[in-house]
């Protein structure tokens, strides 16, 4: 297929998107500033776009990886991976985020992102490229990572290593590090909330690590990570809140702030006005038993609800801003939910026949037919295979045929389309929400 070429924003268009965000009265503003004004989130070589530019990122085996648009549905190449092993492929919505189990996370700026601005969002397109890698040291395994709109951060649970990369850099091709956290090896908790970060600590030892830098889990005698603490971007400990979480599991991002999934419920972190963080507890529901608690959280970006499998019973919807746990049962135990992040609490998943399920807190509303079948190993969806929501569509990648579905899930579950990407799709991501 050939390689869509980069669009440019017209100039009218360009005009009419800055005006949209004036933040005062047309009669205060400065001639000389409007001159030079730029869009929200801009930066040099991009070009603002007037509705998201979503890209379905898919890696292969070989190697190579890829963007598809699924409007023109034309790919081009975004690099070439080849040699480097990679087990995992993740985005925080621009960056794809390559990890090999040496502990070498590669970054590519996928080209396409959404900058979200109060009550509307700016769209940007501009060139892939390569950015650079972190090295999270021998042992250190493939990264977790997550991002705010200044800090990056990438958590290694193989070596216990957390590593602070400054966003803004990336934006101008560079990597560079704000600090390091180091703790015990295992899961744990990395998030950036604006200029801070929310970080798993272990109560067990010393938790505050060493006076120079603190770190995510504790120092590295002082056991599984089980609770929760504030960093600054260069990570540093924040005096103030802390929190418990037991067996500390799985974290998102959402409008409300930065859900952390523990064995007695969630722990939800906040952000005051003066940019102080508080947490708060949220139990789950009185009866939950240990198999169904959750170990993941997936949503829509900037939305305030996220999801999760509850064991063999069915799904979690959690709304952090109601701050309420509701357990969605299904006939078939289900492999991955996601949120779609409305009013009326819609879930995605995929159920152990390979099924794509759309729910609500009712049960199960629609279901295709078993689309992944032949992907499932050991009743399990390998790793790579990942659900994708948008507000009206949901994607899934099938390695076993190369493809990628793409679910309307307003529509009664429809399969809108099947869509043939470049590559055998064994790892998938979407870009430019």
């Amino acid at each position: 297929m050939k390689s869509r070429p980069t669009l440019l924003l017209p100039a009218a268009a360009a005009v009419l998107a800055l005006a949209g965000c004036a933040s005062g009265p047309a009669g205060d503003a400065d001639p000389a500033a409007s001159e030079t004004a730029v869009p929200h989130g801009y930066v040099e070589g991009a070009s603002e776009q007037q509705e998201p530019q979503l890209r379905l990122v898919t890696l292969d085996d070989s190697g190579a990886l890829h963007a598809f648009d699924p409007v023109t549905e034309e790919s081009r190449e975004l690099a070439d991976l080849a040699g480097d092993d990679v087990t995992r492929l993740a985005t925080d919505g621009r960056y794809l985020f390559a990890s090999s189990e040496d502990g070498v996370l590669r970054i590519v700026d996928g080209g396409a992102w959404t900058v979200p601005h109060g009550d509307h969002a700016h769209y940007y397109l501009a060139d892939a490229r390569e950015v650079g890698e972190v090295d999270g040291g021998p042992g250190a395994g493939a990264a977790q990572v997550a991002s705010s709109a200044t800090v990056t951060a990438a958590w290694f649970a193989g070596s216990g290593t957390g590593v602070l990369l400054d966003a803004e850099a990336l934006a101008d091709g560079e990597v560079t590090e704000l600090g390091r956290v180091e703790g015990p090896a295992g899961p744990g908790v990395l998030v950036p909330m604006g200029d801070l970060v929310v970080a798993s600590t272990s109560t067990g030892g010393a938790a505050g690590g060493d006076s120079e830098g603190g770190a995510a889990g504790g120092d590295s005698e002082g056991g599984a990570a089980d609770g929760l603490r504030v960093l600054t971007a260069e990570g540093d400990v924040v005096d103030g809140a802390t929190a418990s979480c037991p067996d500390l599991r799985g974290a998102a991002s959402t409008r409300v702030g930065v859900v952390v999934g523990c064995s007695d419920g969630a722990v939800l972190a906040t952000q005051d006005d003066s940019g102080e963080v508080s947490f708060e507890q949220v139990p789950y529901p009185d009866g939950t038993t240990a198999a169904d608690v959750a170990t993941s959280f997936e949503g829509r970006p900037g939305r305030p609800a996220v999801a999760a499998v509850a064991g063999s019973t069915g799904a979690w919807l959690f709304d952090a801003r109601a701050r309420e746990w509701t357990l969605i049962t299904t006939p078939e135990p289900l492999l991955r939910a996601s949120a779609v992040g409305d009013s009326d609490g819609t879930v995605v998943a995929v159920d152990a026949s390979g099924r794509v399920v759309v729910l609500d807190p009712t049960g199960v509303l629609a279901q295709t037919e078993p689309l992944l079948a032949d992907d499932l190993v050991d009743g399990a969806l390998p790793d790579g295979v990942e659900l994708e929501i948008d507000v009206s569509r949901s994607y899934v990648n099938s390695p076993s045929a190369g493809v990628v579905h793409e679910i309307d899930h307003g529509d009664a579950a429809r399969v809108a389309r099947t869509l043939d990407v470049e590559g055998d799709a064994a790892r998938f991501v979407e870009t430019g929400r």
